[in-house]
């Protein structure tokens, strides 16, 4: 087409992955797991954390990815993609599936919710990340992310993952694992966490978050005082559907069995993202990472992987906040209910 202009875009040679039992690990019901690793050409580490629900009552235990020790491994789209223009091309990986229920941030076992569970995401990573520093000594960037679950774990468990490299930069990219204010995420909600999969434990002790009832929030802040080089992000939908229906289990203060009617998704993301670099995309979409969406995602004139590359130059500053302008809300409320 006349006067239009295409930059193509060339893939490189990346590693295969590879996996590897991790001696120690325990899935929610005993069984061991282990991670996935993928071999990089530079001396950056990527960690992803794998999402798939949280067990936290009857019905969310019965559906929270529970039961597979090795699931697939990630593949090669969005961050893992081999695109010159992935600001993670070179990055080494390793991937942390998801089978203890409780956001790779729990500790203990105990009897929850009609059945004796393992909640060992903590001690999981701790093991993990032992052995990734064997692999991977020498750590210019540690690249902290995970999507849904994984994205409150990657944010919950960033002290536990992040000082296995002392001398490395840390940045923090939480996908569709908004940890938000008392308005949005509601203390008693927050207390259930707390009490289901002692939190506490694998929380700094110093952190305002590590308290009886809500103020988990409060982790932002005090991440970027604790490590002041580091850059700390969340990407999340405005109406994340699935995000939506698990903070509806906080209505008749955490004793509805019926996840509906919650709306503060949105206002408690724009609140945090005054404090704090938010990407907010318009629409109710979960997870916006490990797929193509990653590169063809604008919001406000701001492509998300750039977005993302700028949060990761330790030359320029964090990037602003992005929210959706109205026409672009109005344009993805048109596109999802057009029937095809």
């Amino acid at each position: 087409m006349k006067g239009i202009f295409f930059t193509p875009v060339i893939a490189v040679g990346v590693a295969t992955w590879q996996w590897v039992d991790i001696a120690g690990t325990q899935c929610i019901q005993g069984k061991q797991t282990g991670i996935w690793s993928r071999q990089g050409t530079g001396k950056n580490l990527g960690v992803y954390l794998y999402g798939g629900g949280a067990c936290f009552n009857v019905e969310t235990c019965d559906v929270a990815s529970s039961t597979n020790p090795k699931p697939g491994n990630p593949g090669s789209k969005g961050i893992f993609d081999a695109r010159t223009d992935n600001p993670l091309v070179e990055y080494n990986w390793i991937a942390v599936p998801y089978c203890t229920g409780d956001v790779h941030a729990g500790e203990d076992a105990k009897v929850a919710y009609g059945a004796f569970r393992h909640f060992n995401g903590a001690p999981n990573l701790k093991l993990m990340m032992a052995h990734a520093t064997q692999m991977h000594p020498d750590v210019q960037t540690i690249f902290i992310t995970g999507e849904s679950a994984g994205g409150f774990g990657a944010a919950a468990s960033y002290a536990t993952i992040r000082d296995f490299y002392p001398r490395a930069r840390g940045v923090l990219v939480d996908d569709s694992g908004p940890v938000l204010d008392d308005e949005a995420l509601p203390p008693c909600l927050q207390e259930r966490w707390r009490q289901t999969w002692s939190l506490n434990k694998n929380i700094p002790s110093d952190c305002p978050c590590a308290g009886d009832e809500g103020n988990l929030a409060s982790l932002w802040s005090y991440s970027k005082q604790r490590y002041p080089k580091d850059s700390f992000s969340l990407i999340s939908s405005q109406n994340d559907a699935t995000i939506s229906t698990f903070f509806g289990y906080s209505g008749l203060n955490c004793h509805t069995a019926v996840p509906i009617g919650y709306n503060k998704l949105a206002g408690g993301l724009s609140r945090l993202a005054k404090t704090s670099p938010v990407y907010i995309i318009p629409g109710s979409v979960h997870t916006h990472t490990s797929s193509g969406e990653i590169y063809t995602r604008v919001v406000g004139g701001q492509a998300l992987y750039k977005w993302i590359e700028q949060l990761m130059d330790p030359n320029q500053p964090d990037p602003t906040s992005v929210e959706p302008t109205a026409e672009e809300m109005l344009l993805e409320l048109y596109n999802t209910s057009v029937v095809v």
